[in-house]
């Protein structure tokens, strides 16, 4: 029917604007062919070429704090780079793209901008593009989102269906187009959009060989970068070149469901080939013009070098692009198979603000190294203050992988965390009635804790990970807490330590794998992750006097409601079951962070309004959170013109625990380009509580 109704077309001589039944016609064939998988590929490898143009209109030193733009030049306007990588697509997870060359006239590193390798990549038929940014227009799902015609152009026997937004959003293209062919087939893709830094406008071209029609050949993006003050325009070419392409129904099935080492084995890459001019000739898709060889050799990048430019020439400039820079830039030092890399200074994304807990910051720094036959070592410090609590944080984790094949590691971290109150405190906060209950006037005697853990982990099967270790915990009485408490009748030293065996066991049924080069390598699960962490205090051992008995249960899951739309759930308890003298409650999975890693979601999965004095108050305490996020909910649709949300949520937290029967907080929050902000509203024993708020920068995330 389809390929008959576009013969009559063809053959009209006055072509005009088909009717809407008729691109509904063509969108069910597309979104039929698209669901039976007539469009994948089972794998493909090969390479990629990229020749880059970056002019620079305007810019401060603020352009280089992007951790996903390359490094900019003092005084230099224009810069040309040609990058060159190995390419391995397989179905079932994300492409791989390794460097193996560059030629770049950037004095600082290879050029290369994550930002534009975000639309370099081949996966073209996923349902959300450029790594989940954008709501695809090929999919079902979400063509209640686009508005869609069928125009009068005709391109070589293709008929052109054109496209455009229905709301003003920033995961939504604005326009552009479909190229299809008489046999369905994609030809041609062309898109506009914007993000958080500027506006772009990018074009696919499918390969027209037989075999070849479902992937990428070409790629060309135009990148208008406008943001803070620096405005410049990036133009970016891509061309694939493939040796090998599998079709799908050639795959060969693996004997377990889970192992998918026989479907998506990555390609071996060789050693990378950093800067040689040879190599990129060699496998050069472009020649280079006239222009572009010139600009090379004033540059010194090819038949020598022309040297670096004068030193900055008064006192403004050294301190605005040399120590500001280094200020509010990341920075990394690379040798052979090793890495250091520290976070900017100053830098907004690490800021978050909120009602209950104050503003705190943190710096990072991550060192990697990688070991023989696959063994590596990873050492990550952190280390923040809270400016409400008036104190420094730090901590220092490591991790040496020395069984790749069963992920076995070992881990150790110290580091001075949250401050405490003993067990001392417990029982007359469970005496006090909750109306009448104020931590501030309980004058609590905290104690300042500096740990060190000290772990083992493997994988004993697939997605079951047992782990474990010792907890070693030297805790010191701060302020006057020991004054006060012996005017009460009570004695307390100065100093407690606690010596803490404990397992931790984590399952992960599902679990999607495969193994590379005698390594596993985790894909993930859709099915919800279990965790029972179990500690022991013993006496006697380092000084420590502690007994106790801990266990708690965790239970996270992720269900994803449809393409934009999930659901996070998160369920748990635990308590002291048994104890004997003076100890510290301290639980594993519910405990205020005040160095944070995670930055995806800061706002979910944690209680936003709840004082950090309730976390050490209870032997006992059961937890539910649920987050349900969603590009299109209520905000969007009473104000379609406020395109800058990329997500809405709604929170719902629950605690119970001595005194608090239950604690529950509700609340709503936007996730933006620029920042994530939570209101919430919170009740105690089903009593109006407080009112509160959370804001995390997300700016320059890295």
């Amino acid at each position: 029917m389809l390929i008959m109704l576009l013969q009559v077309l063809l053959m009209t001589p006055a072509i005009a604007a088909m009717p809407d039944e008729s691109c509904n016609v063509l969108l069910d064939s597309l979104y039929k062919r698209i669901k039976q998988g007539d469009f994948n590929i089972g794998e493909a490898r090969g390479h990629l070429y990229v020749k880059q143009y970056v002019d620079v209109e305007r810019k401060n030193i603020f352009l280089n704090i992007f951790p996903d733009m390359t490094r900019f030049d003092k005084g230099e306007k224009r810069y040309l780079s040609e990058l060159y990588y190995d390419v391995f697509f397989p179905y079932y997870t994300v492409p791989e793209i390794s460097r193996r060359a560059y030629l770049t006239t950037h004095r600082h590193g290879s050029g290369e901008m994550k930002r534009v390798m975000a639309f370099m990549r081949p996966d073209i038929f996923d349902e959300t593009l450029f790594e989940g940014k954008y709501l695809s227009p090929l999919y079902k799902r979400n063509r209640d989102v686009y508005d869609f015609s069928v125009g009068e152009e005709f391109v070589d026997g293709c008929i052109k269906l054109c496209f455009k937004q229905r709301i003003d959003n920033i995961k939504l293209f604005e326009k552009g187009w479909l190229l299809l062919d008489s046999s369905g087939f994609l030809c041609e893709f062309y898109a506009e959009g914007w993000d958080e830094q500027g506006r772009f406008n990018i074009y696919y071209k499918m390969g027209d060989a037989p075999g070849r029609r479902t992937v990428v050949e070409a790629v060309t993006l135009v990148l208008d970068y406008d943001f803070l003050g620096n405005k410049l325009k990036v133009t970016a070419d891509g061309r694939y070149n493939y040796t090998d392409i599998l079709p799908l129904d050639s795959m060969p099935l693996p004997d377990n469901p889970y192992n998918l080492t026989s479907t998506i084995e990555p390609n071996v890459m060789g050693d990378t080939l950093i800067g040689r001019e040879q190599y990129i000739h060699r496998y050069r898709a472009m020649p280079l013009t006239s222009s572009d060889s010139l600009f090379y050799i004033e540059k010194g990048v090819l038949f020598g070098s022309a040297g670096m430019q004068k030193s900055l020439n008064n006192g403004i400039d050294f301190w605005l692009w040399s120590v500001g820079d280094q200020m509010l830039s990341s920075r990394s030092m690379e040798w052979n198979d090793s890495e250091i890399k520290m976070s900017p200074i100053l830098n907004p994304s690490y800021l978050d603000y909120s009602s209950s807990r104050g503003l705190s910051y943190r710096i990072a720094f991550n060192f990697y190294t990688s070991l023989s036959k696959n063994r590596e070592l990873r050492i990550k410090p952190v280390i923040g203050y809270n400016f409400k609590q008036g104190a420094f944080y730090w901590k220092v984790a490591g991790r040496y992988l020395f069984d790749p094949l069963h992920l076995g590691a070992m881990h150790l971290e110290l580091g001075a965390m949250n401050n405490t109150y003993s067990s001392l405190m417990l029982q007359r906060i469970e005496d006090m009635a909750l109306d009448s209950l104020n931590f501030e006037d309980l004058k609590l005697n905290y104690f300042r804790n500096h740990y060190i853990n000290v772990d083992v982990s493997r994988e004993i099967a697939n997605g079951l990970e047992l782990l474990a270790g010792v907890n070693f915990h030297a805790r010191r009485l701060i302020g006057d807490g020991q004054r006060r408490l012996e005017s009460e009748g009570f004695r307390l030293k100065k100093q407690y330590s606690q010596f803490a065996p404990h397992i931790r066991i984590t399952w992960h049924p599902g679990m999607y794998y495969y193994m590379r080069n005698n390594r596993k390598v985790n894909l993930g699960s859709k099915l919800p992750r279990f965790s029972f962490d179990v500690e022991q205090g013993v006496s006697g051992l380092f000084g420590a006097r502690s007994i106790y008995t801990s266990a708690e249960l965790d239970i996270q899951y992720k269900l994803r409601v449809n393409e934009s739309d999930n659901l996070y759930l998160r369920v748990g308890g635990g308590g002291f079951f048994y104890t004997k003298d003076l100890y510290f409650v301290d639980y594993a999975f519910l405990k205020p962070s005040n160095l944070p890693v995670d930055r995806s979601d800061k706002l979910g999965g944690v209680f936003q309004l709840l004082d950090s004095e309730w976390y050490n108050s209870a032997n006992k305490y059961f937890r539910a959170n649920a987050t349900y996020e969603s590009p299109f909910m209520m905000l969007q649709k009473m104000m379609p013109r406020v395109n800058f949300l990329q997500n809405e949520k709604i929170y719902f937290n629950l605690l119970i625990m001595s005194q608090l029967l239950p604690y529950t907080e509700i609340g709503y929050g936007v996730e933006t380009p620029y920042l994530d902000l939570g209101v919430f509203v919170s009740l105690r024993n089903t009593q109006f509580y407080k009112v509160g708020y959370k804001i995390s920068v997300s700016l320059f995330r890295d």
